[in-house]
């Protein structure tokens, strides 16, 4: 059996498909994520990619290289600069390099190299899907990208073992994953609207008789998903501000945790309702601890989202069309989960049929797979059902025993592979000891009935300082929810696992 594979690599992030018998299927990473950082750490002794890399931003800024993308393939800087990185490229002789610590000492990284072991991490997560030595491998980059930055890619994933077999743009994979070339009787005009970390892109795609015409594509910097970040970011340190009169964007590291926070609580408002937000130690030893709605977050960014729909519009306009003479539009990228500016793609478009059935984030490199089964010689066959991901039937919910403490985990409908960690208040009072119940239920309620109840954890030994009790969560493809769960002061740790079946 021939096994093809797509994967889509952009500035932020990279996620890979395997496409089998005509059917594609968006596979996980090591750490269940089926999106990957594009994020490489420069340790003493190693080099370390992916999740573990993001997540040692804070202690290893200097060392921690992000957007690759916007530099590998570049001969002078662009003038493309990020705050909240520590790590800049510089160039030599026409070529980027980073300077990174190794030990005491200093050593010089080429962009090439960082995008090669990115692609190296693809190609372990593909090797896991395929007993053959062969990789074949169709790669779709951002619209914005330059024949440099594709040389570069296409170099670094053939070193990493793949055999390239083409690269497509964003806009031609999102027509690929959701088969609108399969329709060869209808024309049509369809949209394609990228929300990424650090570009929104928007692009007219004409289809007609089974061919692709791209005639128009507008990259915007101005706003894009770092953009909401920074919003949060700021909202969060002036209600700091106003609890503790510190400002913990005064410190690098204070401004990297809550940038963390902000980041984690943007993508749990894409599918809950609340988010908890929790950061320990972040200005001189103090916990900051909130609440954001997502109503809440929708008046924060709601200006900024207006402006994502810029480019599309842009491109529609510079085609030649009216809003009204578009039939389709696709969402693809991180921020094109966000609940109200999807809403806001159906405002503006209001005559289009609107695709967002496959989650926005994976949709590229689902498309990529396909055109790489149709150059293996293979057609797709109903890619978008059989790319169907398992979700909760059932709503999932903690709480703490007899307090108010009570938080809806997953909503209906979550996919799995889903992480979430929530903080809930413990007693007042000195008791040492409470019950946590996780249970399932559309509604939180403070007595679920015992048919309803997963887990029932009694917890002792804590301590009349014992503030918060911490829950992390993630919920496994095979239905399973494992859980994690520890009070710092008590020094209580305990992990368990609730088997699948159920929900």
């Amino acid at each position: 059996m021939s096994v093809t594979f797509g994967i889509y690599i952009g500035c932020s992030s990279c996620c890979i498909a395997v496409n089998k018998d005509g059917r594609f299927e968006v596979v996980a990473n090591t750490s269940g994520d089926r999106v990957t950082p594009a994020v490489v750490a420069y340790h003493d002794a190693e080099v370390v990619t992916g999740p573990a890399a993001k997540q040692g931003i804070i202690r290893h800024a200097a060392n921690t290289i992000q957007h690759i993308l916007r530099v590998a393939g570049t001969n002078e800087d662009e003038g493309f600069n990020i705050s909240s990185i520590t790590c800049k490229p510089s160039w030599e002789n026409g070529q980027p390099r980073y300077s990174v610590a190794k030990g005491e000492k200093s050593i010089g990284v080429s962009a090439d190299d960082v995008l090669l072991h990115i692609f190296v991490l693809l190609k372990e997560i593909a090797s896991s899907h395929t007993s053959e030595p062969e990789l074949p491998l169709v790669i779709s980059i951002p619209a914005w990208s330059s024949e440099g930055t594709i040389a570069s890619v296409k170099t670094a994933a053939k070193k990493a073992s793949f055999t390239v077999l083409s690269v497509v743009t964003q806009p031609v994979a999102a027509v690929l994953a959701y088969g609108l070339l399969d329709d060869n009787k209808s024309n049509m005009q369809v949209v394609v609207l990228h929300g990424g970390g650090t570009t929104v892109v928007g692009s007219l795609v004409e289809v007609a008789g089974g061919m692709l015409t791209l005639r128009e594509s507008i990259s915007s910097s101005t706003v894009a998903g770092d953009t909401l970040t920074e919003l949060l970011v700021k909202h969060f340190a002036k209600e700091f501000y106003t609890k503790y009169k510190g400002d913990p964007l005064e410190n690098r590291r204070s401004k990297r945790k809550l940038y963390n926070a902000a980041e984690n609580s943007k993508h749990v408002l894409s599918t809950m309702g609340t988010a908890q937000v929790y950061v320990e130690s972040l200005w001189e030893g103090v916990d900051f601890s909130t609440t954001l709605s997502r109503a809440r977050f929708d008046g924060l960014v709601s200006a900024t989202l207006s402006d994502f729909l810029i480019p599309a519009k842009e491109a529609v306009q510079r085609s030649g069309y009216t809003v009204d003479q578009i039939h389709k539009v696709i969402l693809t990228g991180g921020s094109a989960k966000i609940p109200r500016l999807q809403q806001l793609v159906r405002d503006a478009f209001p005559q289009a049929e609107f695709l967002c059935s496959l989650p926005p984030d994976e949709v590229l490199a689902a498309g990529a797979s396909v055109e790489a089964a149709m150059l293996s010689g293979r057609t797709s066959q109903s890619p978008v059902l059989s790319s169907m991901v398992p979700a909760l039937a059932v709503t999932v919910n903690c709480m703490i025993l007899n307090t108010d403490s009570n938080e809806c985990v997953f909503s209906r409908g979550t996919p799995t592979h889903s992480r979430h960690s929530i903080n809930l208040p413990l007693p007042s009072s000195a008791s040492s000891q409470c019950s946590v119940i996780i249970y399932e239920g559309e509604k939180c309620s403070q007595n679920p009935e015992e048919e309803y109840i997963l887990v029932k954890v009694d917890l002792t030994s804590l301590m009349p300082e014992s503030k918060l009790l911490k829950l992390d969560f993630h919920l496994k493809s095979d239905g399973s929810l494992h859980v994690n769960l520890s009070e710092p002061v008590a020094k209580i740790n305990r992990t368990f696992i609730i088997e699948g079946g159920r929900s």
